[in-house]
């Protein structure tokens, strides 16, 4: 792809960015996308074939960055602790970095799970970024609780990534920035929760 193809592309998903924060998944519409970049309409079909073709894409470089992210964790600690903390905090700058990202993915998964055609989409999406993930290792395998009880790592990663995006979702959607005592106060709950 050539650097002005590139360029489209880039204006088209950064228009959809804004869009998407601003409106739900099925308020957008491909007219504000295109009105927003300054993209013909035609062309962005041309990229994204639809809408939730579009979101998914913004959705997969999302999660990517973050996954990304989990594999430095894991190559720098076998410590689930440890791993707990660096995950917080890795939140939390991201979070200092684009407060919209967490909006945006939040409402673009909320909206996705309505309708069984997108739901398809992104559950695709994180089939293949799991895979993808598996491949670089898990972060914390088996977990065992303060209880004792075993749980499955990807169990216990998605509480704490959950956890965390809530709390930030709902002070970003209410136009509050969350406190990063808050975020890290989740942290200390799963740490506890872990033997």
């Amino acid at each position: 792809m050539d650097m002005e193809n590139i360029d489209k592309k880039e204006n088209i998903l950064e228009a959809a960015r804004e869009v998407f924060f601003r409106k739900s998944f099925y308020e957008a519409t491909m007219d504000d996308i295109a009105q927003l970049s300054g993209v013909k309409k035609p062309t962005i079909y041309y990229y994204f074939p639809s809408k939730i073709d579009l979101a998914s894409q913004l959705m997969e470089e999302n999660v990517k960055k973050i996954f990304k992210k989990t594999s430095e964790i894991i190559s720098t600690t076998n410590n689930v602790k440890q791993r707990i903390k660096m995950i917080v905090n890795f939140y939390i700058n991201l979070l200092e970095e684009n407060t919209k990202i967490f909006i945006i993915m939040q409402r673009i998964g909320y909206d996705f799970m309505q309708k069984e055609d997108s739901k398809k989409k992104i559950n695709e999406l994180f089939k293949k970024l799991r895979k993808k993930q598996k491949e670089t290792g898990d972060l914390f395998g088996e977990v065992i609780l303060s209880s004792g009880k075993k749980v499955s790592g990807d169990l216990f990663l998605y509480s704490v990534i959950a956890a965390l995006g809530r709390a930030i979702f709902e002070n970003v959607s209410q136009g509050r920035k969350p406190k990063k005592d808050d975020l890290l106060t989740i942290g200390d709950i799963f740490i506890a929760s872990v033997k």
